[in-house]
């Protein structure tokens, strides 16, 4: 479990804090994921939650080929995280 604050606009930085969880779990000779991301308000901002899709997918690339994954919004991510 981690907590989870979003700070990258005022409007996303305004929901607070909410929670993270991931569960691994065996699966024959592999192994299951599950996220849930809870203690959110209600309606809250879908910038908070959105982009659980993305980054799964690029966990999912990474671990299964060693490659990032190469979509347009990783791209970016990366160029920005290089500095």
């Amino acid at each position: 479990m981690q907590s989870f604050n979003a700070l990258w606009s005022d409007d996303v930085k305004a929901e607070g804090t909410s929670r993270v969880t991931w569960e691994i779990k065996p699966v024959g000779d592999s192994c299951q994921l599950t996220v849930t991301h809870d203690q959110l308000r209600e309606g809250a901002n879908g910038e908070v939650y959105g982009g659980w899709p993305q980054i799964l997918s690029g966990l999912k690339t990474l671990l299964e080929t060693g490659e990032s994954l190469t979509t347009p919004g990783s791209l970016m991510y990366a160029k920005a995280a290089a500095g």
